[in-house]
């Protein structure tokens, strides 16, 4: 999506997208990557306009991924996608040796972009987190910083963000704290030289009116044209039309992260026949109640889109 003229950013850097970027699940069937699934789901939200996509990241279930499944996702992603969409490969570990590799295979590969979460468990020291950021830069691809302390343990600081920003490769970062202040920091500081994407689907339409770039979403798996069009609704500053979309699609996202992600969206994919609910441990199926309450929840959303779709239109 190109469309934008309100609440420009002040950097410069190029965009890896604008608007939606979907956290795509990882498809399983029989304890291996289901690739025909993968293929329907990446068809699936090229068709409705999605801009960029996140191959192996968390709601890709990466920790429970090796490094050649890894590997092997980023370049079917790459070919299937064919540069009708930016395929962004998450390269984050624990192990900074191994995420470099990753990233620079991946850049081999022909990867658009790198999504790297701060090395998790290790807890590492600022400087030394902000080294292993800048370690990564050189590859050949920019970078999303990705901020989720309640899986991390480790909490990107506000004055390592502001620094890492000065590195000309680091072009943007994925905010998951849940904390919209941050986002709205970012943005109004002059300092901070970046791209700011929310990791929480329900704070998309708040991030786009601080001027924020979009969301690296969940949601989208479900309703990536729904999604789509709330941007590009905003960006074309019809607001309320917005609004009515974000309010519509609230009650399932409320749903989609009231177990660990991505254990609710999987469920629902299966329930919709657009990919097995296969997981891998840790992860184990969602119970009856709730696979029951995220499919009500779909459906209602549906008819909630259609009104305001109704609306839209007569507008």
């Amino acid at each position: 999506m190109q469309v934008r003229e309100k609440n420009m950013l002040k950097t410069a850097k190029k965009a890896p997208f604008y608007g939606i970027c979907t956290a795509l699940v990882t498809p399983f069937s029989g304890g291996e990557v289901d690739y025909p699934a993968l293929s329907r789901l990446i068809e699936r939200q090229i068709a409705a306009g999605v801009p960029a996509l996140v191959v192996a990241g968390t709601t890709g279930e990466a920790p429970a991924l090796s490094e050649r499944e890894k590997l092997s996702l980023f370049s079917f992603a790459c070919e299937k996608a064919a540069g009708r969409a930016a395929v962004i490969a998450g390269t984050g570990s624990p192990d900074v040796s191994k995420m470099l590799s990753l990233s620079r295979e991946a850049a081999k590969i022909g990867c658009d972009g790198l999504l790297i979460v701060t090395p998790y468990y290790n807890r590492g020291t600022e400087s030394g987190v902000r080294e292993s950021y800048r370690r990564a830069c050189g590859i050949g691809l920019p970078i999303l910083l990705y901020n989720v302390p309640a899986r991390t343990g480790t909490d990107l600081s506000y004055r390592s963000v502001r620094l890492l920003s000065r590195e000309p490769e680091i072009v943007g970062i994925k905010e998951a704290s849940g904390e919209i202040g941050r986002i709205a920091r970012y943005l109004a500081d002059g300092e901070t030289d970046l791209h700011v994407y929310t990791g929480c689907d329900g704070e998309l339409l708040p991030t786009l009116a601080l001027g924020g770039g979009g969301a690296v979403s969940v949601l989208s798996n479900v309703f990536p044209e729904a999604c789509v069009r709330l941007c590009r609704l905003f960006a074309e500053g019809k607001i309320g039309e917005s609004r009515e979309i974000a309010l519509a699609l609230e009650p399932l996202t409320r749903l989609l992260f009231s177990e660990t992600n991505p254990a609710p969206v999987k469920s629902l994919l299966s329930s919709l026949g657009l990919c097995g609910g296969e997981m891998r441990l840790p992860f184990d199926e969602v119970s009856p109640t709730l696979a029951e309450a995220l499919f009500s929840s779909y459906r209602e959303t549906c008819l909630r889109l259609k009104k305001s779709g109704e609306k839209e239109k007569r507008n």
